[in-house]
């Protein structure tokens, strides 16, 4: 059986890549209810809207270009059961839209690093053997071999796992749109310096490393096939 997808993303490639997968489904543009939902919160509507479509019952992953591990969290947070980023591979984000229907506390490599760095950024208590997991997960393990290692049953890694989101929401964290590479170069623009702009988009070095490292490189492919001559 298919699985229905709804796809709240403005990339169409996005789209044409999930129906080619057989276990897949896309529905027509606009739909944002089905057996599972890829969610970019930028091309979503405000964050009230996001956060709406995350608390329902439909199994939700964020599909992402944002690098901040604080708003990766804060979906995760909010409801999302995963989040992924921004040229995952095709089959990879076929799987993990599965996954977030058969086994709803699954996490990626990239949310265990998320979760990681902000529990250890602000101090917030993770039970050891959920930790121990999170931290194989974050470095690629599977997660059932890594609950394995640390001896944290099927049963017990959801009752932890869901606590430790609870803590989490109740810490306050926000869902706003992450911060965008165009958001960083757009204050460099206009004269910004980069601790200036770390503090304004409230990111840490490497955050802003990720958002404006592709910029040059970008910029010079641009300008190469605006005259190919030169």
């Amino acid at each position: 059986m298919r699985l229905h997808v709804a796809v709240i993303d403005d990339h169409d490639l996005v789209r044409g890549t999930l129906g080619a997968d057989p276990r897949l489904r896309v529905l027509d543009p606009g739909a944002t209810q089905g057996d599972v939902r890829l969610l970019d919160p930028l091309g979503a509507g405000p964050p009230e809207r996001v956060r709406e479509m995350l608390a329902d019952d439909v199994p939700t992953v964020v599909h992402t270009a944002g690098a901040d591990a604080r708003a990766k969290v804060a979906a995760w947070a909010s409801g999302a059961n995963d989040v992924v980023a921004k040229g995952l591979g095709a089959t990879h984000l076929a799987d993990t839209l599965c996954t977030a229907v058969t086994h709803p506390f699954h996490l990626g490599a990239g949310l265990a690093q998320a979760i990681v760095e902000v529990t250890g950024r602000d101090g917030l208590p993770v039970e050891a053997r959920l930790g121990e997991v999170l931290g194989q997960v974050r470095r690629g393990r599977r997660l059932t071999a890594a609950m394995r290692h640390a001896g944290l049953s099927g049963s017990q890694y959801e009752a932890e796992i869901r606590a430790l989101r609870d803590m989490m929401r109740r810490t306050g964290l926000e869902l706003t749109p992450a911060p965008t590479p165009r958001d960083a170069l757009v204050l460099y623009a206009e004269g910004c310096g980069l601790p200036e702009i770390q503090q304004r988009l409230g990111v840490g070095p490497d955050t802003l490393a990720a958002l404006l490292g592709p910029v040059p490189d970008r910029l010079r492919a641009d300008l190469n096939a605006l005259n190919p001559d030169r």
